[in-house]
C-alpha cells in the first residue's frame, strides 16, 4: 500500500467487489486511508501454488520421486544429493534447515542472519538460496558467507536458481520463512508440498497457511478440514512453528521448539512432514472463493 494509493482508492470507490491475497493481509491493510468506507467489498483469498510443477512426485530435479508415504526415504536421497551439490558434509545425517528467498528487509533479513548462527548452534546444517537487490544487503550476506560458508555445514547461493530451489525444498527438513510483512508468501506452501516443516512469522499469509502445532490446532482444523472440534474429530491438521514478533527472541521461540521437536522425537517430526505433504495448497480451494466472489458481485 505504499504506492499508486490514489488509484487504489479510485478502484476501490467504483467497484463492486476487490481482493488481495490473503485474508489476513485484507484485515492488516484494511484499515488504510485508501479504503475508507470501502471494506464493506473488500476480502482476501490466498493464492495457490502449481501442484504439478511444485511436485516430488514427478520431478525430474530430484534424485527420486517420493509422495507422503516413502517421504522419509525421498527427503534422505535429496539431502544426500544437496549436499554433493553445495559440497556440505554427511556426517550425522544432520537436520537441514533451509531459506529460499529474496533477500530484503520485508524478508526479515535480519532474522535470516541470526538464523544461520542459530541453526549451526543447534546442530543442524543451513542452506540459502537467493540473492539481495540492495548491494549493502547483499554485502553483508557476502560476509555472512565468508564467516560461515568454509566448513561443512553451511552453504549460500547467491543466485536464482529453480532447479537448484527444487532441491533445497526436497532435501530440507526445516524452511524458514520470517517475513515482516507477507501479503500471502508461496516459500511455505511450495515447501511443504516437499515435506520441510515450516517456521514462519504470523503475519499476512504466512498466518493463514501456517498452524502452530502447539497454539493452533483448532484454528487449523477448521481452516484446513472443515472441523469446529479437532479433539471430537481427531483432525490434527497444525503444520509448523510460528511466533509473533520482530526481534530475535521471536524467532528463537518457535525455532527452538522446531529443533526441540526433531531432536526429542523423530518419528513425530517425520509424521509432521507426511501431513504438511498430504495438505492441499493448491488453486482448488482459492478457484472455488473466486467463483463465489465472481456471483456476489453480479447480484
Amino acid at each position: 500500500m505504499n504506492y499508486g494509493q490514489k488509484k487504489i482508492a479510485e478502484a476501490a470507490y467504483y467497484c463492486q467487489k476487490f481482493t488481495t491475497v490473503s485474508p489476513t493481509y485484507a484485515f492488516e491493510v484494511g484499515g488504510h486511508p485508501a479504503l475508507n468506507g470501502q471494506t464493506h467489498k473488500f476480502m482476501g483469498i490466498r493464492n495457490g501454488i502449481d501442484a504439478d510443477i511444485w511436485s516430488p512426485v514427478e520431478n525430474k530435479y530430484l534424485p527420486m520421486p517420493y509422495d507422503a508415504d516413502d517421504a522419509e526415504e525421498g527427503k534422505r536421497r535429496a539431502r544426500e544429493e544437496l549436499r554433493k551439490r553445495v559440497n556440505m558434509s554427511g556426517w550425522q545425517d544432520k537436520a537441514i534447515v533451509a531459506v529460499v528467498s529474496r533477500l530484503t528487509p520485508q524478508k526479515g533479513v535480519h532474522l535470516i542472519k541470526h538464523a544461520a548462527y542459530k541453526a549451526l548452534d543447534r546442530g543442524c546444517q543451513f542452506v540459502i538460496l537467493g540473492s539481495a537487490p540492495d548491494p549493502k544487503v547483499q554485502a553483508e550476506f557476502d560476509a555472512l558467507a565468508n564467516e560461515l560458508g568454509h566448513g561443512q555445514d553451511a552453504s549460500f547461493v547467491f543466485a536464482y536458481d529453480e532447479p537448484l530451489s527444487h532441491l533445497i525444498y526436497a532435501a530440507a527438513d526445516v524452511i524458514l520463512v520470517p517475513s515482516m510483512f507477507e501479503p500471502c508468501g508461496l516459500t511455505q506452501m511450495i515447501a511443504m508440498r516437499y515435506g520441510a516443516v515450516p517456521v514462519v512469522r504470523h503475519t499476512g499469509g504466512l498466518r493463514d497457511t501456517v498452524f502452530d502445532v502447539d497454539n493452533d490446532k483448532q484454528r487449523a482444523a477448521w481452516e484446513v478440514a472443515g472441523s469446529s472440534d479437532w479433539i471430537r474429530d481427531k483432525t490434527d491438521e497444525s503444520n509448523g512453528f510460528a511466533f509473533e514478533g520482530m526481534d530475535e527472541g521471536g524467532f528463537d521461540y518457535a525455532f527452538n521448539r522446531c529443533i526441540d521437536a526433531y531432536y526429542n522425537d523423530r518419528g513425530w517430526f517425520r509424521s509432521l512432514q507426511q501431513r504438511v505433504m498430504r495438505q492441499d495448497w493448491s488453486w482448488n480451494r482459492p478457484a472455488l472463493d473466486y467463483v463465489e466472489l465472481y456471483y456476489s458481485a453480479s447480484r
